[in-house]
């Protein structure tokens, strides 16, 4: 179970095959509470958009993280009846202080293995940062004292594994149904899609 698909090289913006998707729903990815749950049932009862960001140390997706918190209202989302959820891939300890730096009432899980990642194409692993996506507001040294005021701030469990530095995310629009209507995988560490522009792709305007 998620394996990268051998017959597909890496590619931005291909829709899963139906395959592809009955594979990652049965995978399993971890609550906040250390429950493993099945990744379909995140999004199969409703159209949800599902943010794949790298390591719970990168200051880039932290950057993407407060845009989030700062551009998507929930209580929009829940009148449109789209969901949004974000998977990480660092221990399962480090997710309810980390929705405590951005005060996020979005429900974050983890899938460590990267068999989510991999079975939805995710498979690209670099530390090349590319293009500056719109949303990151800081430069390294900056980005990194970021991390490190958030981490003392909340109590992060600095001893806990926050993930692997060279995965890429991506963002998908999945549901309702064994379905997906949209995608963008990165290419490199800073070029997630502006969340408002995926909250546009879901019909919320």
């Amino acid at each position: 179970f998620g394996e990268p698909p051998e017959s597909d090289a890496f590619d931005e913006s291909r829709l899963p095959t139906q395959l592809e998707l009955e594979e990652a729903a049965r995978l399993p990815v971890i609550s906040e509470s250390g429950v493993r749950v099945p990744f379909g049932g995140l999004w199969q009862d409703q159209k949800t958009i599902v943010c794949f960001i790298r390591h719970f140390w990168c200051p880039l997706c932290q950057d993407y993280m407060f845009s989030i918190s700062r551009n998507v209202s929930s209580a929009v989302l829940d009148e449109a009846g789209i969901g949004l959820v974000i998977i990480s891939n660092g221990s399962h300890d480090m997710i309810k202080s980390y929705r405590k730096i951005f005060r996020t009432p979005f429900a974050l899980y983890t899938d460590p293995s990267h068999k989510v990642y991999n079975a939805l194409g995710m498979t690209l692993q670099t530390m090349e940062k590319g293009p500056r996506g719109s949303y990151v507001r800081h430069g390294l040294m900056s980005g990194i004292g970021m991390v490190v005021v958030n981490a003392v701030k909340v109590g992060m469990p600095v001893w806990k594994e926050g993930g692997d530095i060279s995965q890429l995310g991506g963002e998908f629009i999945l549901g309702p149904g064994i379905t997906c209507s949209w995608v963008h995988r990165m290419k490199y560490t800073r070029n997630h899609v502006p969340i408002l522009q995926v909250v546009e792709a879901a019909g919320v305007d």
